[in-house]
């Protein structure tokens, strides 16, 4: 499989969160559109740390928050306790799934440097992930899908607990806070 090909799949792969949780399959999120989302909350938590404490580039958190999820396009979007399940096995499918896909050193690189999420620029971009999808959650809240709640409360937590204790902790709470801001005055509007 080519990186087109990759690109295609990823836009249509709905994720399968959202749809084990009653959204239906016409307004599930996409890979896609998680992983855009992802990095551009990837840019914005690198851009707004204190770089003295925590020199990192921004635009690589970004560009790692965008291509986190790529190895989705061939190996599907597999579900949280599946994940879990497979443990080391879905570690060696995607280091397979790397080193046989058709695509620029740069980004096998990227991909990584996420999968090894060592970086300052990947903790940024994990981060990003839960806020995207904690957002994602409450969106669909919102929308009346409750049952989208248990992804609200754990992607809220794991935002959190990976920020804890690091250069990110601050910005990550500003965040959620600026997120929650927005989606109840949304909701009052």
């Amino acid at each position: 499989m080519n990186l087109w090909d990759l690109l295609e799949s990823s836009k249509w792969l709905a994720r399968q969160g959202w749809m084990m949780r009653g959204i239906p399959t016409a307004i599930a999120e996409t890979v896609s559109q998680h992983s855009w989302e992802t990095g551009l909350i990837a840019y914005l938590i690198a851009s707004r740390v204190n770089p003295e404490e925590c020199p990192l580039n921004p635009y690589k958190a970004g560009m790692l928050g965008l291509v986190h999820d790529l190895l989705e396009g061939v190996l599907g979007d597999i579900p949280r306790y599946t994940s879990l399940q497979l443990g080391d096995l879905k570690n060696s499918l995607e280091e397979k799934a790397i080193s046989e896909l058709e695509m620029e050193p740069n980004l096998r690189e990227l991909l990584k440097e996420w999968e090894e999420g060592a970086t300052p620029e990947s903790k940024a971009a994990r981060i990003a992930d839960s806020l995207s999808t904690y957002l994602q959650a409450l969106r669909y809240i919102r929308s009346g899908y409750n049952k989208a709640l248990e992804i609200a409360e754990t992607s809220r937590r794991k935002a959190i607990d990976l920020a804890r204790g690091t250069c990110f902790e601050t910005v990550a709470v500003q965040m959620l806070s600026d997120i929650e801001r927005a989606l109840l005055r949304d909701s009052k509007s």
